[in-house]
């Protein structure tokens, strides 16, 4: 599955830098955010020969909100997890504390060599002395670098090619939300991490700098979309190529700045400045609650279930904190 493009007013900019679209040129056109996953399996030698991956497309089967404030950082989750193409695990972990100071959130895939990605996790902070003392940034690029080994070494074992030979449509991703505090720093910051696509040094996305104040979401999101801002990217993308049909050519940038103007009047505007850490936590939970009601609501087969966990690390504390 490859990204198709969206049109001219996917490249409208919006009230929140992450809005349509947090993960930027990554993302399918959907109101979905569909996911490769690879199949937990073994292939014989004799199929080697004969393109030996398989995979499943499914939904990805949770949501991700960060929050940034003055005063720290929150990052929430929902605790429902399918790492498998048999088993959804109702308490599956996707929050982690790195080092005390540090959070870390997944979403994608599941599990790597048949092991989840909280232990990887774990692998990491015991076999990286010192991260502690580290700018975020560096962290954040060292995760980057132990995962992107991971996950090449899994795809070649079971694909039985060098990696470069994989295709990229077929490749699934791994996402990874880094935020909290750099040493002798007192404003909170956040990266985002895709593994395979973050596959070059200092590749990492910076979603906030220190001192910006930001909320953004990952992974099936589209209800958060839709209720802050009337639309998602999905709809969006059609009416853009609706309307570019209807003209009979590309829209100019003086009328996607007009289209801004209207979209934006009926956008919500959550005022984030000053914000208590106690009301953002509030906040952020309604966020993925929303998103887990939606499904529950309007999926057969809710693609996002389970409940939100968030943690949240401040300046007070500077530990990252897991919650209920």
């Amino acid at each position: 599955m490859s990204p198709q493009p969206l049109g001219n007013l996917r490249r409208l900019p919006c009230a929140y830098p992450t809005l349509l679209f947090p993960r930027g040129r990554h993302l399918p056109p959907s109101p979905y955010c569909f996911l490769l996953v690879y199949l937990f399996a073994y292939y014989p030698e004799s199929n080697r020969g004969r393109k030996p991956w398989r995979l499943l497309i499914c939904r990805a089967m949770s949501v991700a909100v960060l929050c940034n404030l003055s005063d720290g950082l929150i990052i929430a989750v929902t605790v429902f997890d399918a790492t498998g193409i048999r088993k959804v695990f109702a308490e599956g972990e996707k929050l982690f504390q790195l080092n005390e100071k540090i959070g870390v959130a997944t979403y994608g895939l599941g599990g790597l060599e048949g092991r989840s990605i909280g232990s990887f996790v774990h692998e990491f902070e015991l076999s990286h002395k010192g991260i502690g003392d580290l700018p975020l940034r560096e962290v954040v690029e060292q995760l980057r670098a132990f995962f992107m080994e991971v996950y090449i070494r899994y795809a070649e074992r079971i694909c039985g090619v060098p990696f470069a030979e994989i295709p990229q449509d077929q490749k699934g991703t791994l996402g990874l939300i880094v935020g909290g505090f750099s040493p002798n720093q007192f404003l909170s910051e956040a990266w985002e991490i895709q593994i395979p696509v973050n596959n070059e040094a200092y590749s990492a996305r910076q979603v906030c700098a220190p001192g910006t104040s930001i909320v953004a979401w990952f992974a099936t999101y589209a209800p958060i979309e839709r209720y802050l801002n009337g639309f998602d990217s999905g709809l969006l993308g059609e009416t853009s190529s609706f309307i570019e049909q209807l003209l009979g050519r590309a829209m100019t940038q003086q009328e996607i700045d007009r289209y801004q103007l209207i979209r934006d009047k009926y956008s919500y505007r959550i005022f984030l400045d000053s914000m208590p850490i106690e009301t953002g936590i509030e906040y952020v939970r309604f966020l993925v609650e929303l998103v887990i009601q939606h499904y529950r609501f309007t999926s057969a087969h809710p693609v996002v279930g389970g409940r939100a966990k968030p943690g949240v690390v401040t300046y007070r504390e500077r530990n990252f904190r897991l919650m209920e």
